[in-house]
């Protein structure tokens, strides 16, 4: 059964042993990830050449041009396909490493036990009940963090079969320093984290976590750090008033630029000038 398909690089169907030859047509003339979870029964198929069979509570992941052949199942088999296209997975940075590694070809099929599997199963119920709902009922950005969850989620499953960890740290470290050349050019004016998260094709989500991981402090921290870096040196190295300061650094009005001033460093703006012009 299809559910809302072409749903930005997302569709997802769920087969039971009657359908299950129509997964194999399918799967097989797609060039998407494809992520199955396995909640009942057994399933039996060749993966290149390859054959494999599992048992219920197991997560697969093909990757694109995968070769399947001899699928079946038994008569209990509940399996729900989410197939993913490859603009999308662009998007998460995790996912790109995932699929960089020949060792995932070789090790498809994870079992999932305790914590992991109620968090896994509950997310890919919880994104099928959003996914079949209306526009009105159900918001893109519903849908968007919950499978980015169940993806970071599935991602952990894999990442001990991955000799060469080395890789994502390699991109862990890339991200991190395009952030830092964005918010040198850009924090004194960007308060957002998703502008930086949209300039660097990730979720806000991901972001934030990977910055706090890698630093030891918060994304929203490092902003505010550069904004009153530039405030501090407008009210060190020129005569404009708080307002034109403000004003340059665009803010909706001075007193919210008083305020945020005053929240991240504990003291006014007013009270920074006048105490750099004592020392001075």
């Amino acid at each position: 059964m299809d559910i809302k398909p072409n749903f930005e690089g997302l569709y997802i169907e769920k087969y039971k042993t009657a359908s299950i030859t129509g997964f194999q047509k399918k799967a097989g003339k797609l060039n998407k990830l494809i992520l199955c979870f396995l909640s009942d029964g057994e399933l039996h198929l060749k993966i290149n050449t390859h054959p494999f069979h599992i048992k219920k509570n197991a997560v697969l992941m093909l990757l694109p041009d995968t070769e399947l052949a001899d699928i079946s199942g038994s008569h209990d088999l509940e399996l729900t396909v989410f197939f993913i296209s490859l603009d999308f997975i662009s998007t998460y940075s995790f996912l790109t490493v995932l699929l960089a590694s020949d060792e995932i070809k070789f090790s498809p099929v994870m079992e999932v036990e305790g914590s992991s599997k109620k968090l896994i199963w509950s997310t890919v119920k919880l994104i099928q009940e959003y996914q079949s709902k209306t526009k009105e009922e159900s918001t893109l950005e519903s849908v968007q963090y919950l499978l980015y969850a169940l993806l970071e989620l599935v991602s952990k499953l894999y990442l001990p079969v991955i000799k060469n960890n080395s890789l994502l740290q390699t991109r862990s470290q890339d991200i991190i320093e395009h952030f830092f050349e964005l918010l040198n050019e850009h924090g004194h004016l960007q308060r957002s984290v998703l502008y930086y998260s949209d300039q660097l094709h990730l979720s806000p989500q991901y972001l934030s976590s990977l910055i706090k991981k890698e630093t030891g402090k918060p994304i929203k921290q490092w902003i505010s750090y550069r904004v009153i870096k530039q405030a501090k040196e407008l009210l060190k190295t020129t005569s404009l008033s708080i307002k034109e300061v403000s004003n340059q650094l665009q803010f909706v009005d001075s007193s919210l630029f008083c305020r945020y001033f005053r929240r991240c460093t504990g003291i006014t703006a007013n009270t920074y000038r006048e105490n750099y012009k004592i020392k001075k």
